[in-house]
């Protein structure tokens, strides 16, 4: 019968560390060269990187009153929200336009007080749902199933499943 004092775990365990040959030697200037590559490669992405960052930025912000053709009408009855809806939301009151109906709700377009563009999503009997984004030119502004493009900007593929439901606004099919 064998015990565990039979067994030699230890000697089995780290027995042959010894047998490992000696690595071969790289010439001193190869790892001289791999390590200045490695400082340039670092350096140039660091210049790079910088040169990114203070480049001129190509979005400038406008005012975004002037990207939808809606806001150049007057507002209607249909594109007041009420006060209810509106408050905390930091909207602009005067800015509200009825956009369409969609399966996700009533679709307005707004302006914040910060002057961005904005879209209220009223689901009766729900608070309403607010996406905003900083106004420039010939930006997209993309829902669940609605999609503003902006003077400028590209309208989305037919084939991928939006039709127009008006000028600058579509949806999704």
């Amino acid at each position: 019968m064998t015990t565990i004092d039979d067994v030699d775990l230890f000697g089995e365990t780290f027995s042959g560390f010894r047998d490992v040959s000696t690595s071969r030697r790289h010439p001193a200037w190869l790892t001289a060269l791999v390590l200045l590559v490695g400082v340039a490669l670092v350096g140039a992405g660091l210049v790079w990187l910088r040169g990114v960052q203070a480049g001129p930025s190509t979005a400038e912000p406008v005012d975004a009153v002037t990207l939808l053709d809606v806001f150049a009408a007057p507002q209607r009855p249909a594109d007041v929200l009420p006060d209810a809806d509106l408050q905390g939301l930091g909207l602009d009151t005067s800015t509200t336009r009825y956009l369409v109906d969609t399966p996700t709700g009533a679709q307005y377009a707004a302006v914040n007080t910060s002057g961005d563009l904005c879209v209220v999503t009223v689901v009766a009997g729900e608070l309403p749902g607010l996406g905003c984004a900083h106004a420039v030119r010939g930006m997209t502004f993309t829902g669940t199933d609605l999609k503003l493009v902006t003077d400028g900007g590209p309208a989305p593929a037919a084939s991928e499943g939006w039709r127009e439901a008006g000028p600058q606004l579509f949806v999704k099919n």
